[in-house]
């Protein structure tokens, strides 16, 4: 029940920032709650004016990385924990 509380509190709030500023919604609606929410909120915009292309796809690359990251970091730490909560 906790996990479906922190993806509404934080995991679409992090999605929908992560698209406004050019990166894939999905790789951050899981992405740590917290942490991801205030990393996006962070992360330089791919859809910055005055910046060149070649730099708008740098950003939302990495953008894009760290939140396959962040979200792959969350669904291991789940699965660890529903590993031990089985096990008792």
């Amino acid at each position: 029940m906790g996990f479906i509380i922190g993806m509404v509190l934080f995991g679409i709030p992090s999605a929908l920032i992560a698209r406004a500023k050019g990166f894939l919604a999905l790789r951050w609606i899981f992405a740590l709650g917290v942490i991801g929410l205030i990393t996006v909120s962070c992360l330089p915009s791919a859809e910055a004016s005055g910046i060149t292309d070649e730099e708008k796809v740098l950003r939302a690359d990495r953008g894009d990385k760290i939140g396959a990251w962040m979200c792959g970091i969350a669904v291991a730490i789940n699965a660890l924990l529903v590993l031990v909560l089985l096990m008792h």
